[in-house]
């Protein structure tokens, strides 16, 4: 009996490819059935944590909220520049009042107070200088030609010195006023300095008050016991040190009967933010800036509203390494340890 290819092609096919091919199919409901489940369940889930809002996660804030600087335009929005003399009052533009009521940095009264009595212009060019050693062309301890390498010699350049001492010692600005014609200001607390600082004829702004560590004007005491090393003391409540009158009146050590050591050398002073002292110069772009106040300088940098200056290259003192690392958030680079 001969069986036909057809009859024997039909049996293969009924007894072997259906039953895989049904196989297969199952495969593919089963793959179909279970991704349907499992999102249905984890839709029941969702769901579930919608109702019960307390189970999920908090999550911290991913930025920050813009700092206030203390500004004119924070308060009276920016088009208060237009009338400036709207703010300003002959009558209550004291340094008390801007003290006691935290005048914002930029303030007309506050730049007013800062030009008419704590800025001295620089000597004229023409005015020669009055130095101890004046063949010393740099007396800075070699700061001066390693900030002059990143500024690549620059001339005709803007400095602010806070610290300034003498005007003379260690001064990490004189090379760059005597030799490349640049100018500044320069800021010093202490009495005896500032009067030896009014004395050497500098080309450069020169102010006797110290640097807010505050965003406004503010009265604190200094402690100029050990001359160079003069700073500022603060209490971490905001409250004022106290001071006997004895010691504010007799700072410079004059009171009768009382050797020198036995004087206090604490006496109050005026400090403003850097920001207004800028302001009054008239300058917001600075190529070097020489911050030496003895630990406030991290309080100091933080009142300075970036996005309003232009500042190169910074050089402060500190022995904490943290403070590099909270610097750096001003968004500071090449910071030298």
């Amino acid at each position: 009996m001969r069986v036909s290819i057809r009859t024997i092609r039909f049996y293969l096919l009924r007894r072997f490819l259906l039953p895989c091919l049904f196989l297969c199919l199952l495969y593919v409901f089963r793959l179909v059935m279970v991704n349907s489940i499992y999102e249905a369940c984890k839709s029941i889930a969702v769901g579930q944590q919608q109702v019960h809002p307390t189970h999920l996660p908090v999550q911290p804030p991913t930025e920050e909220l813009p700092p206030k600087y203390n500004l004119m335009e924070e308060t009276y929005g920016r088009k208060w520049a237009k009338t400036p003399d709207k703010y300003l009052s002959s009558i209550n533009c004291t340094v008390e009042y801007a003290n006691q009521n935290k005048l914002q940095q930029d303030h007309p009264c506050v730049v007013q107070l800062i030009r008419k009595n704590y800025l001295v212009q620089p000597a004229p060019q023409n005015v020669p200088y009055q130095l101890g050693n004046p063949l010393l062309l740099d007396p800075s301890d070699g700061q001066a030609k390693g900030i002059l390498r990143i500024l690549r010699n620059q001339t005709n350049g803007f400095f602010i010195e806070c610290g300034a001492y003498d005007g003379e010692t260690l001064s990490n600005t004189l090379y760059m006023e005597r030799s490349l014609a640049w100018t500044g200001l320069l800021i010093e607390t202490d009495q005896i300095s500032f009067k030896a600082i009014k004395g050497r004829n500098r080309k450069a702004f020169t102010s006797p008050v110290c640097l807010s560590t505050k965003p406004y004007p503010m009265e604190a005491v200094f402690n100029a016991t050990i001359g160079s090393l003069g700073a500022i003391l603060e209490r971490n409540d905001e409250q004022p040190v106290p001071i006997s009158s004895t010691s504010e009146k007799n700072h410079l050590g004059q009171e009768e009967g009382s050797s020198k050591s036995e004087v206090p050398y604490l006496y109050k002073a005026q400090c403003f933010p850097l920001y207004s002292m800028l302001t009054a110069v008239g300058r917001t772009q600075v190529d070097y800036f020489s911050l030496d106040i003895e630990g406030s300088e991290l309080q100091v940098l933080k009142t300075i509203p970036w996005h309003k200056v232009d500042i190169r290259v910074i050089f402060f003192y500190t022995i904490f390494y943290h403070t590099l690392r909270q610097f750096s958030q001003f968004g500071a680079k090449d910071v030298d340890r």
